[in-house]
C-alpha cells in the first residue's frame, strides 16, 4: 500500500505538467491559422487554454469572439469581443462584431454598439441616429373559458418604437381589452409610454407611464402606473431591480421585483430567468415567483416556456406592457412562446398560456381554467 502511495506522489508532477505549456508567439501563430482555415472548435479550445495560462492579446480575443460567433454561441462571442474592445476601442472589426453579437442575443445594448460602427457599415445596414419608426408591432389575443357568466376575453395591441439617438428610445402602444361579466361589459383601452436609456453597454434604465381607461357596466375606474427599472449585465448574467405603483379609485398597488438571467454556454443559447416580486396592496403583502427558460431551437426559431406562482391580482410584467387587473385574478400560470424570424426585419410571435382563475368573492375558493392564444408580428424598420 505504501509503495503505491509513494509512486503516486512521485507521478504527481508529471500529471500536473501533462498540459502543454504555451507561449505567446506560438499560440498567436496557430490561432491565426485556425482563424484563416475556419477551424472554429480548435480555435476556441486553443484560446481557452491560452487565456487560462494568461496568454492574451487583442487579436486572440477577436479570433475567439469570431469563432464563437461562427459557431452560434453569440453570448460567448460578445464576452470575448468586449475584452478585445478593452484592448483597443478604435478597432473597427471589434466594433462591428460586437454589434452583430448583440443583435443575435437581443441585447439592450444593440443600439449603443451601433453608434461605434464604421460609416460604411451604418449606411449598408440603414442605421440612423434618429428614426421615428424604428419598430412596429401588433398583437391579438383571445382567452377562452367555460364559465357561464364570463365571456371569452379579447385583447389587441399596436405599438411603435422611436429611436431618439443611439442611447435612447421611446416605445408607445395602444391596447384594448374587453369581457362580458354577468351581462355587463368590462372594457379597458390602454396607453403605454416606455423610455429606454443605455447608460453604458452594461447598464440600462427603463421608465414607463401606463394609463388604464377601465370601465365596467358604464362606471369608470381609471388607473395610472408609474414604473422604473435598473438592469446590469455581467458576462453571462443579467440582473434587474424594478418597482412600480398602480393607483386606481379602488386601491393603490405597490410592486417591487428582482430578476436574474443566466445564459449557458453553447450554440443553443439556452437561458434561465427567475423573477421574485413583492406586492403590497390594501395593507397586505404577497409574493409572486416566475421562472422562464428559453433556447434557440433552429436557425430562425426560438422557444420560451414559463411558469408563475402566486396571486396575480393587479400584477404587471414586461415593463408594465401587460397589466393583470381582470376581475378574477390568476393564481397559477404556465405557457409556451415561439418566435420565428422571417428574414432580418420581420418576426412572428405565437403564444399559448394556461391560467387557473379564482372567481371574485368566492367563499369556497372556486376556480376555473382559462386558455389563452395569441399571435403577433414585429417589424424592425
Amino acid at each position: 500500500m505504501y509503495k503505491f502511495l509513494v509512486l503516486f506522489i512521485l507521478l504527481l508532477p508529471l500529471l500536473g505538467s501533462s498540459q502543454e505549456k504555451l507561449n505567446f508567439h506560438k499560440t498567436d501563430s496557430i490561432s491565426y491559422q485556425y482563424y484563416l482555415n475556419g477551424e472554429w472548435e480548435k480555435l476556441i479550445d486553443l484560446t481557452k487554454e491560452a487565456f487560462r495560462q494568461n496568454i492574451d492579446s487583442k487579436y486572440m480575443r477577436q479570433r475567439a469572439g469570431y469563432a464563437y460567433f461562427m459557431s452560434g454561441d453569440y453570448t460567448a462571442a460578445g464576452i470575448q469581443l468586449k475584452k478585445a474592445y478593452a484592448f483597443d476601442v478604435t478597432d473597427e472589426f471589434t466594433r462591428e462584431y460586437l454589434y452583430y453579437a448583440a443583435v443575435n442575443t437581443g441585447g439592450e445594448n444593440t443600439r449603443l454598439y451601433a453608434q461605434n460602427l464604421p460609416v460604411a457599415v451604418l449606411t449598408k445596414l440603414g442605421i440612423k441616429p434618429f428614426n421615428p419608426l424604428g419598430m412596429i408591432d401588433i398583437e391579438y389575443n383571445t382567452k377562452i373559458n367555460q364559465v357561464n357568466n364570463r365571456s371569452n376575453q379579447i385583447y389587441y395591441r399596436f405599438g411603435i418604437s422611436t429611436d431618439l439617438g443611439f442611447r435612447l428610445s421611446l416605445y408607445q402602444a395602444y391596447a384594448y381589452y374587453d369581457q362580458i361579466i354577468s351581462g355587463g361589459l368590462t372594457r379597458q383601452p390602454e396607453y403605454l409610454a416606455l423610455l429606454k436609456w443605455s447608460i453604458s453597454p452594461d447598464w440600462h434604465v427603463r421608465a414607463a407611464y401606463h394609463r388604464l381607461f377601465t370601465s365596467s357596466a358604464n362606471v369608470s375606474y381609471p388607473g395610472n402606473i408609474g414604473y422604473f427599472a435598473l438592469s446590469s449585465q455581467v458576462n453571462r448574467f443579467n440582473f434587474e431591480v424594478n418597482t412600480s405603483v398602480l393607483k386606481t379609485s379602488l386601491a393603490t398597488t405597490q410592486q417591487t421585483g428582482l430578476q436574474a438571467t443566466a445564459f449557458l454556454p453553447g450554440r443553443s443559447n439556452l437561458y434561465f430567468t427567475g423573477s421574485l416580486v413583492g406586492i403590497y396592496e390594501n395593507s397586505s403583502f404577497r409574493t409572486i415567483y416566475s421562472q422562464t427558460v428559453g433556447l434557440k431551437c433552429a436557425k430562425n426559431l426560438w422557444a420560451e416556456g414559463n411558469i408563475t406562482f402566486g396571486n396575480l391580482k393587479n400584477y404587471s410584467t414586461y415593463s408594465t406592457l401587460y397589466v393583470y387587473n381582470s376581475i378574477d385574478p390568476s393564481v397559477f400560470r404556465t405557457g409556451l412562446s415561439l418566435v420565428y424570424y422571417i428574414g432580418k426585419h420581420l418576426s412572428f410571435i405565437g403564444n399559448f398560456t394556461f391560467d387557473q382563475q379564482e372567481i371574485l368573492n368566492s367563499n369556497n375558493n372556486k376556480y376555473y381554467y382559462q386558455y389563452s392564444y395569441s399571435g403577433g408580428l414585429k417589424w424592425r424598420l
